[in-house]
């Protein structure tokens, strides 16, 4: 009985060592994970407050057109001069912005971007995207004679994952500027602004309809149809303080056929989409014609649309403007035979201005370019795919003119896969 309870003791003994022994040999392979994700985290939160709270060198790099990315020093997005927090500069946002059918002549590519951040072994994924997004569809026209305009809207409001946010306050501003057909400066003969406001259902959406307004507009035998007609609506969304604001151009059904960016104080325009050009005999219809004065949009002060005068770097005769190294590859119209961007020089450019509406013709008749300031980025080095399991990712909350942004921030090991 004894030489049984003696080998059942030793049985235990054993297993007990030989558990104990396991335990000690996956301690520190865990210990070892561990450590490397806290590693991890701390790089993306270093790379997360440089982005955010430094301005970069020079510090005005975002509005000065001698810097490119081959000679920038050091990246940031800080304000330079702000002594508020996570105020990031809307220009330097801008040059990291790549519109799908439009490639910024000012881009910082990612690849130069991990070098001046010091992570080119990291993999890494950079979004800064309203905290709300504002998506207008036109759902009905009104017609007065020979005119169509783009009157009664569904808005939709959304978080930055897609899904409708509701109870949002949603205020459309709708602009009529009236003009003198033909003329390319001083053409402006007045403007007409009206007010909608709705609130999101539980889908997050809403209906703008500005049919009566425009109605009432073209009973006034001062608005003749055989004036210019610009038109363009401007939306403002406010969910429990949060603000955002979108801009569509409604006497062009689809959308006028160019679009471009604003950076600094110029406008790069370029036309790339829109409809297929008419054929007139052997020549090619199509061209969008460009006028000497825009609008800058300020949607939280109607009172403050303000005119002013651009300087394209070629006139409507062809003169060629040599003052400005940007002219170097400038066009007159658009689309330009030798791929050049349309570009020119704003010489006022309002701080708050969220968008900006440049006026043009296209086919004969008059259309309003929307250029939108406030910037949404997603870059990668590396893939834009779902990201390795070990992948950190850390979010901050910023403002550019006052509105808030989510910025998120995505990084791995590139040796330890990718996305």
């Amino acid at each position: 009985m004894e030489t049984v309870i003696e080998y059942a003791a030793v049985g235990l003994l054993v297993l007990t060592i030989l558990a104990v022994s396991a335990h000690m040999m996956r301690v520190p392979t865990s210990t070892l994970e561990t450590v490397r994700e806290e590693q991890l985290y701390t790089v993306a939160e270093r790379v997360m407050d440089k982005i955010l709270l430094t301005p970069g060198s020079p510090p005005d790099w975002g509005t000065n057109i001698a810097v490119n990315a081959s000679n920038l020093q050091d990246f940031g997005l800080a304000l330079a001069g702000s002594r508020e927090p996570y105020r990031v500069d809307p220009d330097k946002v801008m040059r990291l912005a790549n519109l799908s059918t439009l490639p910024n002549p000012l881009l910082l590519n990612s690849s130069r971007l991990a070098e001046l951040l010091g992570i080119r072994e990291y993999g890494f994924r950079l979004r800064i995207v309203l905290l709300l997004t504002v998506k207008i569809a036109p759902t009905g026209y009104y017609s007065y004679q020979q005119l169509t305009f783009a009157s009664r809207f569904r808005v939709r409001v959304e978080n930055p994952q897609g899904l409708g946010i509701p109870n949002a306050n949603v205020t459309g501003m709708y602009v009529v500027v009236r003009v003198q057909p033909g003329a390319s400066e001083g053409y402006v003969e007045a403007k007409a602004i009206f007010t909608r406001s709705s609130t999101t259902d539980a889908l997050g959406e809403c209906e703008l309809d500005f049919t009566p307004d425009l109605q009432a507009y073209f009973s006034d035998p001062r608005n003749r149809p055989d004036k210019w007609y610009f038109s363009f609506l401007i939306v403002r969304a406010d969910w429990r303080g949060f603000v955002s604001v979108a801009g569509y151009a409604t006497n062009y059904r689809g959308d006028a056929p160019a679009e471009g960016y604003i950076i600094g104080n110029y406008v790069f325009v370029d036309r790339n989409i829109g409809p297929t050009p008419i054929k007139k005999g052997n020549r090619v219809s199509g061209a969008v014609h460009v006028k000497d004065d825009l609008l800058q949009a300020v949607p939280e002060y109607q009172e403050l649309l303000n005119f002013t005068t651009v300087v394209w770097c070629r006139d409507s005769t062809g003169n060629f403007r040599n003052d400005d190294p940007l002219c170097n590859n400038a066009g007159r119209v658009l689309p330009s035979a030798v791929k050049w961007y349309l570009v020119g020089y704003i010489r006022y450019v309002e701080p708050l201005a969220s968008h900006v509406f440049i006026f043009a013709t296209f086919r004969g008749n008059p259309v309003a370019i929307v250029v939108s300031r406030v910037p949404s980025i997603d870059i990668a080095y590396g893939p834009k795919g779902a990201a390795p399991a070990n992948a950190v990712r850390v979010t901050r909350m910023c403002t550019v003119y006052n509105y808030p942004f989510l910025v998120e921030l995505t990084i791995w090991r590139w040796v330890e896969g990718y996305p």
